[in-house]
């Protein structure tokens, strides 16, 4: 099964912040901001004018100003490294990826996880490395797709 794509930003993207807000570093962010957000409006009256500030950065760092970065350096990549198409030919015997005439092959032990939502496939071959495959370039061959996956994939986690 063929499936070529040419992967955007708001898909990059929709990657990057599940993968950053997934980790215990990004919750625990998340977790420090909103609790910054909170004590700061608790003691707000009780605070000097550079400690307000800083509560206000600390509250917006992961809530706000995290998400915005992580969209700018998006941006940036795949200005980069996704000028080109990518193409994967899955079959049972791995996922064959080809960009721009270069060509490798992951064999099925390879894959340590697949993952989805409501836009990506992400299939993992290490913890920071993914292939990122957009439902809408799989279209109506999900089940097909799904079926492949199942029988040859041996990851520990497969969420379709």
């Amino acid at each position: 099964m063929l499936i070529t794509t040419k992967i955007n930003a708001s898909e990059l993207y929709e990657f990057t912040i599940k993968h950053n807000y997934r980790t215990i570093a990004g919750i625990l962010g998340v977790i420090f901001s909103l609790g910054s957000a909170v004590g700061g409006f608790i003691f707000w009256e009780k605070l000097t004018v550079p400690n307000r500030v800083l509560v206000i950065l600390f509250a917006l760092m992961f809530t706000v100003i995290e998400p915005i970065g992580c969209y700018i350096k998006v941006r940036k990549q795949i200005k980069k490294n996704f000028k080109y198409p990518i193409s994967y030919n899955f079959s049972n015997d791995g996922i064959e990826i080809s960009i721009n005439e270069q060509k490798a092959v992951c064999n099925w032990y390879e894959v340590m996880k697949i993952e989805s939502t409501a836009n990506i496939i992400t299939i993992y071959t290490s913890p920071i490395r993914a292939f990122i495959i957009p439902k809408k370039d799989v279209g109506e061959n999900m089940e097909e797709l799904k079926e492949l996956i199942e029988r040859n994939a041996e990851c520990r986690k497969v969420v379709l």
